[in-house]
């Protein structure tokens, strides 16, 4: 829901340009078309795009409180109405049924601690007048984005790096640990670093407190190493059973049509039969394949017959995919992460016809264990690092003679290696010789070594789920923000629900994760009822971008020769070892490099052809 943009001067005489607040809210229009809204007073402004889910009529952005405190908030807070009923029996007359006004009296009565009271997802710039302090605020897992620049004159913050005019005309100044770090974990945003060397991003569970003294980032959440708990498996099925519900039904809360997105896979497959058991309507439902793949869409077939669900599914071709990539990267300024993000955008741009919302599948194989090619090396590592320990080297040695380029010298390296698309050894070579001293540094660095430690209480195989769930997570949730609110859609995650999350990280990792055994064994042990033959058997899926159904069309074939020959890509590559690679690599990953050099380039260029 929206998005927003402004700036706060450290110069209390200094005026915000109204000119420019506006046009940042412009680029922002993809967000929210709904509506466009301001507020100035001379060294602080904000600026809001609105896609009008709850209240309206009523629920304009940015919004004031009679006290002066002005909030502009990208989200959903699903808890409003408890909130609203336990701040209206302390006196608060609310004059609006919009979950915002809910935001800014929860603030005005308990201060900042108001935001661990928040169930729902959110990024948003809130600025109180009487101690002349901004709070620029993002959720516990980074659901919703937020951007902040520092400048000579005070902070610019917004949704998107689209919010800001320099990054239009051009690509701005590049961060190369930004863009190495894209490279080899497929994240453009990664921590507080972009791919922009002037852009930081707002890390989830932090704030940035601002005022006429300075600014400074500040976790107000952080993740609870809670004893691990082992319910007998009815309780653990009915608990679940019982969290989920809620929050679907929360999530379900609208004044506008809410859909579900169907992969056909369990995670969406799921959200369907508990939505069909709360509406006497059918649920509306979209899908995607490519074309030539049509045979994906049957699994969601089988859930659309058995809840009787309205049904849309698009089929694109390779041609509109190239296209969707570059679209949606002009429409957010950063590279594509993921293949299947296109297909997201596209069907996004379908839904949005019918629905203002969907309901997605997003969080369910970091909570739950879908990653069973990173969790079976996983498992395999910590085994042979307990025999080790023992003085039993052999199923070290193995592991190092089967996966020689994984470093094995402590736990986050060697996350980050089998994390990792691009290893350093292969990236090397490619560089030109700026950008292998910027290798030579990133290296040096252990990128996961700092969030591992904070999980010091966990048990060792829970360190590794909590990882994916708050290193790789995000990413996903960008992913999806970016994709479906470039077409102007919602897209809500019921799984990262604070409840389901805070459950289900303490149970053991037993629970989550079984060698040689299907993914998510305790998610689908107890839905299984919900869940159709064709969709139980099925291994994890999401919407499926073959790359090598697209690399293999005529438009890929002219995608590859146009990367190799790209003069863009030079300022990072040498282009003669780029081509050599590409011409004669058959190697396992190939085809997933290549997808995030050609969406690197098309970032480079700035999403033209």
């Amino acid at each position: 829901m929206c998005g927003f943009a402004g700036e706060y001067r450290y110069d209390a005489e200094a005026a915000i340009d109204p000119g420019a607040l506006r046009r940042r809210a412009e680029r922002l229009q993809h967000r929210g078309p709904d509506a466009l809204g301001f507020w100035r007073d001379h060294h602080v402004g904000l600026a809001h795009a609105r896609l009008m889910l709850i209240d309206p009529e009523s629920g304009h952005q940015p919004m004031q409180s009679p006290r002066g405190t002005v909030l502009s908030y990208n989200g959903e807070i699903y808890n409003a109405a408890e909130l609203r009923a336990e701040l209206a029996v302390r006196g608060w007359k609310f004059r609006t049924r919009s979950d915002t006004e809910v935001l800014l009296a929860a603030y005005e009565t308990w201060g900042g601690s108001a935001w661990e009271r928040l169930n729902g997802m959110f990024a948003f710039a809130l600025y109180d007048p009487k101690p002349d302090r901004l709070f620029l605020v993002r959720d516990r897992l980074g659901i919703k984005p937020a951007f902040y620049r520092f400048t000579t004159r005070g902070v610019e913050f917004g949704s998107e790096p689209s919010a800001w005019e320099h990054l239009q005309e051009g690509r701005g100044v590049l961060d190369p640990g930004g863009v190495l770090h894209y490279l080899r974990f497929a994240q453009p945003v990664f921590g507080r670093r972009s791919v922009f060397g002037n852009l930081r991003v707002l890390e989830p569970g932090t704030q940035l407190v601002v005022d006429t003294a300075g600014a400074a980032v500040e976790r107000w959440f952080e993740p609870a190493a809670a004893s691990e708990i082992g319910d007998n498996p009815a309780v653990m099925r009915a608990r679940l059973r019982h969290l989920l519900h809620l929050a679907v039904g929360r999530q379900m809360i609208a004044d506008a049509p809410v859909g579900v997105f169907l992969s056909g896979g369990v995670d969406s497959a799921i959200l369907v039969g508990l939505m069909a058991q709360m509406r006497a309507e059918p649920p509306q439902t979209f899908t995607i394949a490519l074309a030539g793949d049509e045979d994906e869409l049957r699994a969601a077939r089988a859930v659309v017959n058995r809840y009787r669900c309205h049904h849309q599914e698009v089929v694109v071709s390779p041609a509109e995919f190239f296209q969707g990539l570059r679209e949606l990267t002009r429409l957010r300024r950063l590279p594509a992460a993921y293949p299947n993000e296109v297909l997201i955008y596209l069907l996004a741009r379908r839904a949005a016809e019918s629905v203002k919302a969907v309901l997605t599948g997003e969080g369910a194989d970091e909570l739950f264990g879908g990653y069973t090619r990173i969790l079976s090396l996983l498992d395999i590592y910590m085994k042979a690092e307990e025999a080790a320990a023992r003085g039993d080297e052999l199923l070290r040695m193995m592991l190092r003679t089967e996966h020689p380029e994984l470093d094995l010298s402590g736990d986050s390296r060697f996350f980050a290696g089998i994390y990792s698309w691009f290893q350093p050894s292969e990236l090397e070579p490619l560089l030109n010789r700026r950008w292998r001293d910027a290798l030579r540094h990133a290296q040096s660095e252990d990128p996961f070594a700092e969030m591992l430690a904070s999980f010091a209480r966990v048990s060792p195989g829970n360190r590794f789920h909590w990882l994916l769930e708050y290193a790789h997570l995000p990413n996903l949730l960008a992913r999806l923000d970016g994709a479906t609110m470039g077409a102007s859609l919602e897209g809500r995650v019921p799984y990262t629900d604070p409840d389901i999350v805070r459950y289900v990280t303490a149970l053991g990792p037993q629970w989550k994760f079984v060698a040689h055994r299907p993914d998510k064994p305790l998610l689908r042990g107890v839905f299984d009822d919900l869940l159709p033959p064709e969709v139980a058997a099925r291994p994890k899926r999401a919407f499926n971008a073959s790359l090598e159904r697209l690399f293999e069309s005529e438009e890929g074939q002219k995608e590859l020769q146009l990367l190799s020959e790209d003069p863009a890509l030079s300022e990072i590559f040498d282009l003669h070892a780029l081509r050599a690679w590409m011409g004669g690599n058959n190697a396992a990953g190939f085809r997933q490099k290549c997808w995030l050099l050609l969406s690197l380039s098309t970032w480079l260029n700035g999403g033209d052809p």
